[in-house]
């Protein structure tokens, strides 16, 4: 995977760190560091940049369309957390996920219905919507910062 794509590079680094906390400070770690995670992806969703910091692609050309893409997706009320002691996970609420999805992987998706009532169907381009880039850096240091007691 591309640098800054996933948690890969500091997954070492955070089992080893879990591992020494005991559980419930564990928990509360957990709850912080998905807090965090839903914010900033939720800051960089609304800006419509990627993960790794490039501008997602723009939308095609319409007459009355402007503006900024995912202006909703990108509210923290539709990014859900879930924690447990060993994993967190942050995840669109069911009604963006499918939104989402056809957004993230660059599926095709539903668009309406032409005047003859036939269905009409796009290709959207694949614009990463979840994602850690540099933010890595300041969730090392949020980390850091629970377990110093601050």
């Amino acid at each position: 995977m591309e640098k800054g794509d996933s948690l890969e590079q500091i997954e070492p680094f955070l089992d080893t760190l879990f591992d020494a906390v005991e559980l419930r400070s564990r928990r509360k770690l957990q709850d912080k560091l998905m807090r965090f995670a839903r914010r900033a992806n939720a800051q960089r969703i609304r800006q419509n940049v990627e993960p790794d910091r490039s501008r997602m692609a723009p939308r095609k050309k319409h007459r009355k369309r402007r503006g900024k893409m995912f202006r909703n997706i990108g509210k923290a009320s539709n990014l859900r957390i879930r924690t447990a002691p060993d994993k967190g996970e942050l995840y669109f609420s069911s009604g963006t996920a499918h939104t989402a999805a056809v957004h993230h992987f660059g599926q095709v998706g539903y668009v309406g219905k032409a005047g003859d009532g036939s269905i009409i169907r796009t290709k959207y381009e694949a614009r990463r919507l979840l994602g850690f880039g540099k933010e890595q850096d300041e969730l090392l240091d949020e980390v850091l910062r629970h377990l110093s007691g601050d």
